[in-house]
């Protein structure tokens, strides 16, 4: 018994070997293109100061019960059509809940309800943490805000009560991106949770 030895030329390995050799490739290939592409959702210091502001910014309009400012904040908050800092599924919940009014004829009441009782109120915001987006938050940036509000009024004074809100930011499409609030949640109330590893 003997073994065979067969010549093979090199036009028989690239037709019995070609096709593994292309799909292995192309594996590799896929694999290294894949590992250096992977995008990058960390904000930068500008765009950490810019939402910090922002969410400032909301928070104060949300909770303002000034005569003088009341139907201003709730304008830019809910009114001002495309620039609005309020999504438009985001204003349909507050108002339901009562926290901006449902439309500018009940702005307008409210407002001269404050004027008439002469009220203020203070805002003092403590915390603001901002985190990166992440596929939970579906690219969005979650910010919690925290503080006390103090009201004053021809009736007393109410307060300090303490608020936390949760807001998902986006940004609205166009030559210059506006952010907005796509949702909200008031965690006022409930126990507060430690910030994850790499929050400010």
């Amino acid at each position: 018994m003997y073994w065979r030895v067969r010549k093979i030329s090199p036009d028989q390995v690239a037709k019995t070997y070609g096709v593994h050799a292309v799909c292995i490739v192309s594996v590799l290939f896929n694999l290294i293109l894949f590992s250096k592409v992977a995008p990058s959702n960390k904000l930068t210091e500008t765009q950490r100061i810019n939402f910090d502001t922002f969410a400032r910014q909301v928070t104060r309009h949300l909770v303002d019960g000034c005569f003088l400012t009341y139907e201003s904040s709730m304008s830019q908050l809910a009114f001002a059509s495309t620039k609005s800092e309020l999504g438009p599924d985001v204003i349909k919940l507050l108002a339901q809940a009562g926290i901006v009014p449902p439309n500018p004829e009940e702005m307008k009441a409210i407002g001269r309800q404050l004027k008439e009782t002469k009220s203020v109120s203070q805002v003092s915001i403590n915390k603001v943490n901002i985190e990166e987006p992440s596929q939970a938050s579906k690219g969005l940036v979650p910010i919690e805000v925290s503080g006390l509000l103090v009201k004053h009024s021809a009736e007393g004074v109410m307060g300090p009560d303490p608020f936390r809100f949760k807001l998902l930011v986006g940004q609205r499409g166009g030559d210059t991106p506006l952010p907005v609030v796509a949702a909200f949640q008031d965690l006022s109330g409930q126990p507060e949770q430690a910030s994850p590893q790499g929050g400010p």
